[in-house]
């Protein structure tokens, strides 16, 4: 599903280069819950925003369901993102003046193929699945951060996208919060079969990932299935 070959991102700052990713080489498989974990300053967040689109690498190739996104025009990659990605930020990104059911539309209202309807009916849907139709006419400010970030996750995935990024989502939140994140994203994984690529740097997040990608100064030091993940997602003690 994602490939990636040799990516770089350098930044330069006067005379001074820093390389944020180093030659970073991946494959990411369908139904994956990939945890891309290291210290501050590792290149998690720059290697997110490079699979995500957000930004663009200085060398190497990402190869997305088949497509060289290298290749792609603005256009295109603002309609690859809409139609193929989902996103989850540590802000929550919600608009202040929306209401929740609004916000969760907002990027299904960006979409030719669907109508006021849909868009409607497919937004108080994943509402009903994440337990939060009874707050959908709240304001942002009326609610908690975990149910903030609860709203932040239907708004990415009401378009059903393909593959689920999240940076550092619980960043903001405290442990029982956190949790309740955690549990959401596992059972959209499971039951939705759905890939996710998430950020993050708390050693107990683990206990969630399928597979671990460590990085440190924009290299990978370890790639591997998490013992820990896999018994939790079997049942299975380990």
């Amino acid at each position: 599903m994602i490939e990636i070959r040799e990516l770089t991102k350098i930044y330069r700052m006067g005379s001074v280069e820093v390389r944020a990713l180093d030659g970073i080489s991946l494959e990411i498989n369908k139904g994956e819950f990939v945890g891309i974990m290291g210290a501050s300053g590792s290149g998690k967040t720059t290697l997110l925003h490079m699979l995500g689109l957000l930004d663009q690498p200085t060398s190497g190739s990402i190869v997305i369901d088949g497509t060289d996104i290298s290749l792609l025009g603005d256009y295109e990659k603002t309609m690859f993102r809409l139609y193929k990605l989902g996103y989850v930020f540590q802000d929550y990104a919600l608009v202040p003046d929306l209401t929740v059911l609004e916000n969760v539309s907002l990027s299904a209202m960006l979409r030719r193929d669907k109508t006021q309807e849909q868009t409607t009916r497919d937004s108080f849907e994943i509402l009903e699945k994440i337990g939060l139709c009874d707050r959908k006419d709240h304001l942002p400010r009326e609610l908690s951060g975990g149910q903030q970030q609860r709203v932040s996750i239907a708004r990415a995935m009401v378009n059903k996208p393909d593959i689920l990024f999240a940076d550092e989502p619980c960043a903001n939140l405290d442990s029982e919060n956190s949790r309740m994140v955690l549990d959401l994203f596992r059972e959209i994984n499971e039951g939705m079969h759905q890939t996710i690529v998430m950020v993050s740097h708390e050693d107990w997040h683990k206990d969630y990932f399928h597979r671990i990608v460590q990085l440190k100064d924009g290299k990978v030091i370890s790639d591997g299935v998490n013992i820990r993940g896999q018994d939790r997602h079997t049942g299975i003690d380990p």
